[in-house]
């Protein structure tokens, strides 16, 4: 009998009522007071509660049941019991109304602190320099969490970090933890010496937050220092012993990989290492589901577990997801070698750096493979060719996009038919059933398996922000002596390249529309102040030219494109070189202000087999006058005369990429200075930490400035808004789904 029917029925035995004890009595006096005496207490509280508990008077019987119950065994049976509350609480039993409502003041309920690090610091085992170096000596499953950016030297023993194994030796690996990725934690199994280094230019990068409220509040920025100590200033980072000791306003969260995760990892390290073959791996699954921290583990723990001895040290990785790529930059998919463990985000490392080469790229030029399906598989292809050719001895891990409905599940069929993985790996055990079976069915000779999904508590910043800041640092990335430098000014205060666009000696060959071209008297206004990819011509078969110099069809570009497979050469046929002067005659046509623009109105792309991503510029201006535009690029001039060297043309490719209205405010916070980032920090939600520029916190900042017309740039002062119909207009493309029919 459950808990309620035996209350149930002991409250119908009572045919008489008990005289109450002094206890029930007391309880039955409490009588709850009158509208006019709440009033009363309001008036005088001096501070509201903000949260209320309706209460209401119980009937005598309930509590003289209770009277008879204390103290019996089916006290407990009842309190245990989670249908009912404690006996000398309100049970909803009463159908009345009651005369009188009383406001219980509550506290509010502070989340407890959580311990992240069990390292405790003493004199025989921490000690700093003045520097800011930490040497500390780590015992058997001591772990350390740190926020901020550091350098990690092991001096004797080893330990982990993101799946990394760091072992004794001269290297420091940097790891860039900001507050808006899970923290990775530093683990030791044994005992172990290591330093922890300052990091020397992530002062660069965290001087991004007076160009865009993306960049404020990911580090350490409100530790506090203690005046006089010089090592103080210096420190790059903070070691969390608990979720308190972080920054106010802060979510903060530990890497956590769960057993099903390690036990995979090890089983695929394991395979590696026993088979001559090396494995290939794709990883596959809904969107937020931990592909990509999956990715990273795996990778990780590829690279630190190779023998010392062997000859390819290093793993590949395919990294096919345009819109969140790990990489390479957004709009893009790339062939990379890795030689080192990756410990950051994307944005800490846009142009890559010693361990971390772009092989090959492809420009996409939209942030989904939805924009041209069949571009993205034969991009895919030709990456996955240049491997075979170039890195068929690593290991290899591709991952994919969150795509995997409707179109994005038949891509990620056709690229395991493609590809032919010798690993599927589905990061979700809860379906949808129509994923996994159609999943199931093209591993043909691949092992499929199924993981449990890792979604991040942190909800900081939405997808479109990360892709934002990984661009903007990316267009913010100096190479000066091979080591990677921040410029932290505006771009405004940046000299553009001076590229000329026309005349037989220009610097472009043309440029090319993928998805729409807008006509050709407003294609200068289409192009200035957005994001082009600079591509690379290697043969004027990338045009898919026709003989008569006609655009191909598609479908005629299209045939099966595992056809084409091992089909690349390294070495560059004199026949293919390009005759400019053809292709100008047939296929190219002029804007009025001069620009030569490649004809692709009937959706034709380049030929991914001829061509190559170089990498991104913006589009600052157009020099009418003097058939100049204006180009701003991290890409050194060297590398873009390696190219021209080499017989190639450049070709400017224009898209959906995402709108870079960071680049149009920044110098609109950088001129207000450390002035906005208290004004903003304080009207920011806690569980965001970043003001929106499309709307609130910043723009009412920068409405308050005194400013000067800027170019695409609204500015809205006091409570004004933005008008109905003025922000972008999105097309719906689900709404044949049964999920929208009506009636």
């Amino acid at each position: 009998m459950s808990a309620f029917a035996l209350r149930k029925r002991l409250l119908s035995q009572l045919a008489t009522p008990t005289p109450p004890t002094s206890d029930a009595a007391k309880d039955a006096n409490l009588v709850p007071p009158t509208a006019d005496t709440v009033e009363d207490n309001r008036s005088r509280t001096p501070k509201r509660a903000r949260k209320a508990l309706k209460t209401q008077p119980a009937p005598s019987h309930v509590n003289e049941l209770d009277v008879a119950l204390k103290g019996s065994p089916l006290e407990s049976l009842l309190v245990n019991d989670n249908a009912l509350v404690k006996t000398n609480e309100v049970l909803p039993i009463s159908h009345s109304p009651t005369t009188a409502e009383v406001e219980v003041s509550v506290k509010p309920v502070r989340t407890p602190s959580l311990q992240l690090s069990n390292f405790k610091p003493s004199k025989g085992n921490y000690r700093r320099g003045r520097d800011g170096r930490l040497t500390m000596k780590l015992s058997h499953e001591e772990r350390l969490v740190i926020l901020g950016s550091y350098g990690v030297h092991v001096t004797s023993g080893e330990v982990t970090i993101n799946g990394a194994t760091l072992r004794t030796s001269k290297k420091v690996h940097w790891v860039e933890a900001p507050q808006c990725h899970a923290l990775p934690v530093i683990r030791c199994f044994d005992d172990a010496m290591l330093e922890l280094l300052p990091h020397p230019t992530i002062a660069g990068l965290k001087s991004l937050a007076n160009l865009a409220p993306q960049f404020r509040r990911l580090w350490n920025e409100s530790t506090p220092t203690k005046k006089g100590d010089p090592a103080s200033s210096n420190l790059t980072f903070q070691i969390l012993y608990t979720t308190a000791d972080g920054p106010k306003k802060m979510a903060l969260q530990d890497l956590v990989s769960p057993p099903e995760w390690n036990r995979e990892i090890a089983k695929l390290v394991k395979v590696k290492a026993s088979q001559s073959k090396p494995c290939s791996v794709m990883i596959t699954g809904p969107k937020s589901s931990g592909k990509s921290t999956f990715g990273k583990i795996l990778t990780n723990r590829l690279i630190t577990k190779q023998l010392s001895g062997s000859v390819h040290h290093g793993v590949a990785v395919l990294d096919l997801d345009p819109g969140q790529p790990e990489y390479c930059v957004a709009g893009q998919i790339a062939l990379v070698r890795l030689t080192g463990p990756v410990l950051g985000p994307s944005f800490c490392r846009p142009l890559g750096n010693s361990d971390v080469r772009i092989v090959r790229a492809h420009a996409l030029a939209s942030i989904t493979p939805a924009s041209d399906p069949e571009l993205y598989l034969e991009a895919a292809i030709d990456l996955m060719t240049r491997y075979r050719n170039t890195l068929g001895s690593y290991p290899l891990v591709i991952n994919t996009p969150g795509w995997i409905q409707g179109t994005g599940l038949d891509l990620l069929t056709s690229l395991i038919d493609s590809l032919r993985p010798t690993e599927v790996i589905y990061m979700s055990e809860s379906g949808p059933a129509e994923a996994v079976e159609a999943l199931q069915e093209s591993c043909k000779s691949s092992r499929f398996s199924m993981l449990p999904s890792q979604a991040s508590q942190l909800t900081s910043r939405p997808a479109a922000h990360f892709r934002s800041m990984q661009t903007m640092a990316y267009f913010h990335t100096e190479t000066i002596d091979s080591s990677i430098r921040w410029n932290s000014s505006p771009l405004t205060t940046v000299a553009p390249w001076q590229v000329s666009y026309q005349g037989l000696n220009r610097g472009i060959l043309g440029i090319m529309c993928y998805d729409y071209q807008a006509p050709l008297d407003l294609l200068a206004d289409a192009i200035n102040g957005t994001i082009v990819a600079i591509v690379g011509i290697e043969s004027t078969k990338a045009f898919r030219f026709s003989e008569d110099g006609a655009g191909s069809s598609t479908e005629q570009n299209s045939t099966d494109a595992t056809d084409h497979m091992m089909d690349i050469d390294d070495n560059a046929d004199p026949q293919n070189s390009l005759s400019l002067k053809g292709v100008t005659e047939k296929n190219i046509s002029a804007t009025p202000e001069g620009i030569p623009v490649i004809n692709t109105a009937d959706g034709t792309t380049l030929d991914p087999r001829y061509s190559h991503s170089i990498g991104l510029a913006l589009v600052r201006g157009i020099d009418v006058e003097n058939g100049v535009l204006q180009l701003l690029t991290p890409l050194s001039m060297e590398i873009i005369e390696n190219f021209q060297s080499a017989g190639e043309e450049i070709v400017l490719v224009s898209g959906k990429f995402d709108t870079p209205s960071w680049a149009y405010t920044e110098e609109l916070y950088y001129r207000a200075g450390g002035e906005g980032d208290e004004g903003n920090d304080a009207e920011e939600p806690a569980n965001t930490g970043m003001d929106d520029v499309s709307g609130g916190g910043g723009d009412d900042f920068l409405g308050s400035l005194n400013t000067t017309p800027v170019p695409w740039i609204e500015v809205l002062h006091g409570n004004q808004k933005r008008g109905a119909g003025s922000k972008v207009w999105r097309v719906r493309r689900d709404l044949g789904r049964a999920a929208n029919a009506t009636d």
